[in-house]
């Protein structure tokens, strides 16, 4: 009876050591660096979002198609703060109202 547990144990073990040896490593997405980067990952997170939900049911084409709007609207607001100052970087001040027009937005999408 003890070899038959033991011998269990060790083929258990010698399964969990090969399942684990053959998992692949997740590939780890490109982490933004920058303000700029992150803001477009919030971008692009909170379409899929909004697509996502339209799918399920809990929003309607209007109210997707209004909610995506919104989000339009606030890039073309980050847009234009990039022309004015002609860089590649928001300030901190800019930085801030987009995250705040965004988080306020986020909060009308229904999610889960």
């Amino acid at each position: 009876m003890k070899h038959s547990i033991l011998i269990l144990t060790l083929i258990m073990a010698a399964t969990v050591n090969v399942s684990f040896a053959t998992m692949t490593p997740t590939p780890v997405s490109h982490i933004p660096k920058t303000p700029t980067e992150k803001i477009h990952l919030r971008f692009s997170h909170q379409v899929a979002q909004i697509h996502k939900e339209e799918k399920l049911g809990k929003l309607t084409k209007p109210q997707a198609k209004t909610l995506l709007s919104n989000v339009e609207g606030i890039r073309k607001t980050e847009m234009a703060f990039l022309k004015t100052d002609n860089s590649k970087q928001l300030t901190d001040a800019q930085e801030i109202e987009i995250n705040s027009q965004l988080d306020a937005l986020s909060k009308t999408i229904p999610i889960k």
